[in-house]
């Protein structure tokens, strides 16, 4: 029963770890290549260049600057953006501090594409006013900021007014030098009696590739009525309204999201015009004929726990800890917080995310060490009752209620436990797939370097060194442990390294590393139990076997 359970284990982990890969190999579910797409769009002819380290992902492209049209450019120490004079819009929000998977050009957030949804762009029932909001020029008070420790903080504020109607448009940007928060006030003035301001389309999201992995989620969140809501972009066919308390709304991914705080949002609207343009907007209850004014704050940038938490609104709820079978999301999120909170604290101490795994790893594995070592006393314990068991299988094997009932008593009256030996890696499990989502969701663990050749602890060992060393471990510690096995379903066994070799080859190489060092601790306090408990028991049972026999 314990080497079927294993095996059981062994098969069904290994199962649904590959799953996802296997699908994404076979062409089932392709991700989805956002840079192709974008190419193939028509875009403007005039480029901006910003003082950038190289050209963008997306292709930076903004509309020419004509009939009085102004661009105005913010440079701060961490992102650089670029506005229009005309519908006062976004055109480009480039981070200064993260790269893409090659480390050769920075992340761009957002970069204003034909045809989709403006960034911060106003929409009202009134079409023909829409129209006019979108491509009426703006006056503009402020100009070109480069904000640094001198000058930390500068606004621009762009300025629409309709003699005819009456009607202003107020939209005034605060923006500071060591945050990735931006202030946002709007004030209208005889305007009609709802407006929504929207985020932009996929404003946050820069990796549609692993939209359709199994950890994390891809596009629309909103925190609401004390609830986090999640719209899966490839369900929305039509607009998706949501009412009540609201926070705050996000576009996100993986590592990156641009959010919009405000708690005088009436509503908030998610909708989908193609596969790839998601937005939401937040709308907003607007007085007649008098001003009203609503106080945003507007968080563009990476998904660090500590940046998002500060917030106080529960932003931080945005970084995915859970997993894809639902019913393990709770315990798997209730471990990984703590693991990776300790992992932060590590790397304060260290100095090196590598070296926090590892001692992360040494303190789970002396929590485990009790357990540990029941569970190999427990395995050798089975082995020594091996040629009893074969006996009763034998004897009764036409009858198989009273072989287990034989069984189990034989297990009564030597005390053993016949699935003690799977307890410490059923409980090591959830510890595991945790570790891969903290490892995987989070950025502060992006692009981290451990040693040499290892540059990035978030993403597969380039040289495949860390799985090879990794199987290796695997053997050494299936020799040393003891086995209920027949001779052949042993040899099969052996192929569980080589397979899980394979499956870790596109790991994480810090999920890989955690994996080498609870292997090779285990290998060690393997050893250390045979060298001082293992041989006195045995010798101390050997010579009551030899006194038994004289007797007798």
């Amino acid at each position: 029963m314990e080497k079927r359970f294993i095996l059981f284990l062994i098969l069904s982990f290994a199962l649904i770890i590959s799953y996802p890969y296997f699908i994404e190999k076979t062409g089932v579910l392709k991700p989805i290549n956002r840079q192709e797409t974008i190419e193939k769009q028509t875009i403007e002819k005039r480029e901006v260049r910003p003082e950038s380290m190289g050209t963008s992902q997306r292709n930076p492209k903004t509309p020419p600057e004509s009939m009085g049209e102004k661009t105005i450019q913010v440079n701060t120490a961490l992102y650089h953006a670029v506005f229009t004079s005309r519908g006062a819009k976004l055109l480009r929000w480039e981070l200064k501090n993260y790269t893409t998977a090659d480390r050769k050009t920075r992340i761009t957030l957002y970069e204003r594409r034909p045809g989709a949804t403006p960034a911060f762009s106003i929409q009202t029932p009134d079409a023909d006013l829409n129209k006019q909001l979108d491509e009426e020029l703006y006056a503009v008070e402020g100009q070109n900021l480069a904000l640094d420790e001198q000058n930390k903080t500068g606004k621009i504020t762009f300025l629409y007014h309709d003699p005819d109607t009456g009607r202003t448009l107020s939209k005034e940007f605060t923006f500071t030098n060591d945050d990735y928060r931006t202030g946002l006030d709007i004030e209208t003035h005889a305007f009609p009696e709802w407006y929504s301001l929207s985020i932009g389309n996929d404003f946050g999201i820069t990796d549609w590739g692993t939209a359709r992995g199994f950890v994390g989620f891809i596009g629309p969140m909103t925190y609401i009525n004390d609830e986090l809501i999640k719209d899966n972009a490839a369900k929305l066919d039509q607009e998706v309204r949501h009412e009540g308390k609201i926070a705050w709304t996000a576009l996100q991914d993986k590592y990156f999201i641009a959010a919009v705080i405000s708690t005088e949002a009436r509503a908030v609207t998610v909708s989908r015009s193609s596969p790839m343009n998601i937005n939401s907007a937040l709308e907003f209850k607007s007085s007649d004929p008098g001003p009203t004014v609503n106080h945003l704050l507007i968080y563009t940038g990476p998904k660090e726990h500590q940046r998002l938490k500060a917030l106080g609104v529960k932003l931080e709820e945005t970084v995915d800890f859970g997993w894809f079978i639902y019913g393990s999301w709770a315990i798997v999120r209730f471990i990984a917080k703590p693991l990776f909170h300790i992992l932060q604290f590590l790397h304060g101490f260290t100095g090196n995310y590598g070296m926090a795994i590892i001692l992360l790893t040494v303190g789970v594995k002396l929590l485990f060490v009790p357990l540990t070592h029941k569970s190999y006393r427990s395995m050798k314990d089975m082995q020594r009752l091996q040629p009893q068991l074969q006996a009763l299988q034998k004897k009764h094997k036409d009858d198989k209620q009273r072989l287990q009932r034989e069984m189990m008593e034989l297990y009564q009256k030597n005390k053993v436990n016949p699935v003690g030996g799977c307890l410490p890696m059923l409980l090591q499990i959830p510890v595991f797939v945790a570790l891969f989502n903290v490892l995987y969701t989070t950025i502060e663990i992006r692009q981290a370097p451990f040693i040499l050749w290892i540059r990035d602890l978030s993403d597969k060992d380039p040289y495949f060194v860390l799985p090879i060393i990794m199987g290796l471990t695997m053997v050494i510690q299936q020799k040393m442990q003891p086995t209920t096995m027949d001779p052949t379903q042993a040899k099969i066994m052996l192929m569980m390294p080589v397979l899980m070799t394979f499956l870790f080859l596109s790991f994480p190489s810090g999920l890989v590393l955690y994996m080498i060092t609870n292997n090779g601790l285990t290998i060690g306090q393997q050893y250390f139990t045979m060298k001082y408990f293992e041989r006195p028991h045995e010798a101390g049972s050997g010579k009551a076997s030899a006194a038994g026999r004289e007797k007798a």
